[in-house]
């Protein structure tokens, strides 16, 4: 008799732990996805009340985690159409059709964002690379234009397409205020940019020396308001942004030892490139959370 109680009690106690098993790893799942959906929320309540159009492209680059919002409407870059110039730079150097330091003659001034236009250039000549770093910290239109210049817009728009980033296009240089109005506006959707910022994470298509440099450049300390509500000082940013009197853009690939992600934000018909910095800064803050929450387990 005791023998069959036993039996019996062994068997319950197997079938309890059989089903517990599923419910806890379904209690798991639901609280991921419950810290998702209120993260959404939260965000898309913000999104909601905006009075100009927004784009929002995020992806988790450990497990493909993605937040979408207009990710294929058209915006103007601005100055972030800099990070595609720089990799097609870097491959040109690949390539050995340019060397990034040999020097140019910088003969050029554009205003806007930059030193280089106050610089006495009487003979000055600077390297393709220290250019290159002049156009991504400061945003240096003068070195930009000058990259644009000897690179050539066509075969930048080659490099563009070669990388799949169908609706991305360089058609104007920095400051062409005449070549705006006529409709040539250098322009990208947030998905394409963050294909870009995934391509330069993950090294599929870029040799591990141009990812590498890239990522070294991109990665330099400047100011953006993607960082303005984070508080982490084990967090490395790899940044570009773009700014326009009606146009605002930041995206970039945030480095973390529990978290590598990718975010995108872009904007367009602002009163004020303020408002852009603005929803930025909340944006980016509740995306941080988000993540830094999801793996704080």
């Amino acid at each position: 008799m005791r023998s069959r109680t036993f039996l019996l009690n062994l068997q319950l106690s197997l079938i309890m732990s059989f089903l517990l098993v599923p419910l806890v790893v379904n209690a798991q799942t639901l609280n991921e996805s419950e810290l998702k959906s209120a993260s959404k929320k939260e965000i898309y309540s913000i999104i909601d009340k905006l009075n100009f159009s927004f784009g929002l492209a995020f992806m988790d680059f450990r497990d493909y985690d993605t937040l979408f919002y207009n990710e294929n409407e058209s915006f103007p870059t601005a100055s972030a159409i800099k990070i595609e110039i720089l990799l097609h730079l870097l491959k040109e150097y690949e390539s050995k059709n340019i060397n990034i330091y040999d020097k140019t003659l910088v003969n050029k001034r554009v205003g806007g964002s930059g030193l280089l236009q106050y610089f006495d250039q009487n003979d000055l000549k600077l390297s393709y690379f220290n250019l290159a770093i002049l156009m991504i910290q400061q945003s240096d239109n003068t070195a930009t234009n000058i990259l644009i210049e000897h690179l050539q817009m066509d075969k930048i728009n080659q490099t563009i397409k070669n990388l799949n980033l169908n609706k991305t296009k360089l058609q104007r240089i920095m400051m062409d205020f005449e070549a705006r109005k006529a409709g040539k506006e250098n322009i990208s959707t947030p998905l394409d940019k963050l294909n870009l910022l995934k391509i330069i994470y993950d090294g599929e298509i870029l040799p591990d020396s141009i990812r590498k440099l890239a990522v070294e450049i991109l990665s330099i300390p400047k100011e953006t308001p993607l960082l303005s509500d984070i508080n982490d000082e084990k967090i490395k940013l790899a940044s570009k942004g773009g700014e326009l009197s009606d146009v605002r853009c930041e995206m970039g690939i945030f480095y973390h030892p529990d978290f590598n992600y990718g975010l995108v934000i872009m904007t367009k018909n602002l009163t004020s490139s303020k408002d852009g910095d603005e929803i930025m800064k909340k944006i980016s803050g509740l995306v941080y959370n988000y993540v830094s929450k999801k793996y704080s387990n």
